[in-house]
């Protein structure tokens, strides 16, 4: 590389400029996949994500080194050799080659590189939000056991992977792909108004919108919070809240969490323990005792299998004698959706296999708590944990871009008898009040974390919900740092 005069610059300054262009091209690459896969995310599902010792899929990590850095570089490199070649023909043939400015070209590709993967991740919406002061502290209310006069019921609740009322659409999707849930909670109380709160969309943020009723927010830009194990050793997770899990400990239950995945991924796990649960099982403890393998995905193990292993802590708890709460999470209809030998349809789309499965697994979970005389003391909870992402390199994303109208799964099994909800409309945010009113341990007024109760005379006065859809959401997007400065803290 040589500068306007035809003198040769130092060789650090053509190892810089093109070491500006690799970056950039990882940076585009790295962007372009993640909107692919994920679709639209949050900057602090981003560093959320990254808590823990656990990728959670590791083939999506060897995809995206071979996508967003090996085949750049590649390319990179094929294209350099080419400017290089035709660099030697054309001083052979002029003797100079003129570079005005040699690093610019590579610094401005850079900066727009970052700019582009800054903007999928949420980055911008972060900054401009830690610019305000804007807290939804005044509204929280910390979640508290209230006994009544009747002995608090057992809990069951079934997270559902992706789990929404929208793939019952025949007509999208050919079939009710929810047939067999719908089957085995015929005669329940059906709500069809849960909706994904603003931030949520990923599985730590409803298992955390549900069972502590705030949205889930890194403590990586919370001030007084030390940072430096982020990302090495994850010790504790809102150690500072109050959550279900909790409220349940401090009233003499036994709380157990099975599901498919690694507990360590995304650090929940180290929530669960944090937050109640005695026991918590994921893919370690299933492949520890020598899983097969053809239950096993590149995300964890099979509902149908988890079905199994669930039903055998039902029986375990229930023979301990004490109230018990229970946390399934089912993981089949994860992209790219599992289809396992157990389990098989004459479909020729694997989410719709999976789907399809994971509710045949769920609904033989239910079958055996109606068999064995579980819901005569047990509150059942069928939920999503949040809507299906609808990514470039998903499944049915252009059917339900196309909705307008799309909400979570929502079926409540109740002792005493069906549940009559007090308002069309609710997110994620009320269900652990929600939870609390149907086990017997809800506070007199229904409030808990940001949420109101679904159930009972319940007024809104002096709770997030009274405000508009606008600000409601501007307000959940504010970092509340005052807040999360104590829940952050142990």
């Amino acid at each position: 590389m040589r500068t306007r005069d035809g003198s040769r610059l130092p060789q650090w300054v053509g190892i810089f400029h093109w070491a500006l262009f690799a970056a950039s091209s990882v940076a585009l690459c790295l962007a372009g996949w993640i909107r692919y896969r994920f679709g639209e995310i949050t900057f602090d599902q981003t560093l959320l994500n990254l808590r823990g010792e656990s990728a959670g899929n590791s083939s999506l990590v060897i995809e995206a080194v071979l996508v967003c850095v090996i085949a750049p570089l590649l390319m990179l490199a094929a294209l350099t050799g080419l400017l290089r070649w035709r660099e030697h023909s054309r001083a052979t043939q002029t003797k100079t080659h003129r570079h005005r400015h040699p690093v610019l070209p590579g610094a401005l590709s850079l900066g727009v590189a970052l700019a582009v993967l800054f903007t999928v991740t949420g980055v911008p919406q972060y900054a401009a939000a830690l610019l305000g002061d804007a807290s939804f502290a005044s509204y929280y209310v910390v979640p508290q056991a209230q006994r009544g006069s009747t002995q608090p019921r057992n809990l069951v609740t079934i997270y559902l992977e992706s789990g929404e009322n929208t793939y019952s659409d025949t007509d999208l999707f050919g079939k009710n792909l929810l047939a067999d849930l719908d089957q085995a909670t015929a005669g329940w109380s059906r709500y069809d108004g849960l909706q994904q709160f603003p931030g949520g969309g990923w599985t730590m943020a409803g298992l955390i919108g549900t069972e502590c009723g705030i949205p889930v927010k890194s403590e990586l830009l919370t001030a007084e919070v030390n940072h430096n194990v982020f990302g090495e050793e994850v010790e504790h997770y809102l150690p500072g809240a109050r959550c279900l899990g909790d409220v349940l400990h401090d009233s003499g239950y036994t709380s157990t969490f099975v599901g498919g995945a690694n507990t360590t991924f995304a650090g929940k796990g180290t929530f669960l323990h944090d937050h109640g649960y005695d026991f918590v099982y994921g893919l370690e403890h299933w492949e520890a005792a020598n899983e097969p393998r053809q239950n096993v995905s590149v995300w964890g193990l099979s509902d149908h299998q988890l079905a199994s292993y669930a039903i055998d802590e039902l029986r375990r708890l229930r023979e301990a004698g004490r109230p018990f709460n229970l946390t399934m999470l089912t993981l089949d209809t994860h992209e790219p959706g599992g289809v396992y030998p157990t389990c098989t349809t004459d479909d020729g789309i694997a989410m719709a296999t999976a789907i399809q499965c994971s509710m045949k697994a769920v609904s033989h979970v239910l079958q055996y708590l109606r068999d064995n005389h579980f819901l005569d003391d047990t509150v059942v909870v069928v939920t999503g944990d949040h809507l299906k992402a609808t990514a470039e390199g998903g499944f049915y994303k252009a059917e339900l871009d196309a909705q307008k109208d799309r909400t979570i799964i929502l079926r409540v099994w109740s002792p005493d008898g069906p549940v009559a909800f007090n308002r069309e409309r609710s997110d994620q945010l009320s269900m652990l009040p929600t939870t609390l009113d149907l086990i017997g341990l809800g506070a007199p007024d229904g409030r808990a974390g940001l949420g109101v109760s679904l159930l009972g005379d319940r007024s809104l006065d002096g709770s997030l919900l009274t405000l508009s859809k606008t600000d409601y959401a501007a307000l959940l997007g504010s970092p509340s740092k005052d807040l999360y400065r104590q829940l952050w803290k142990k």
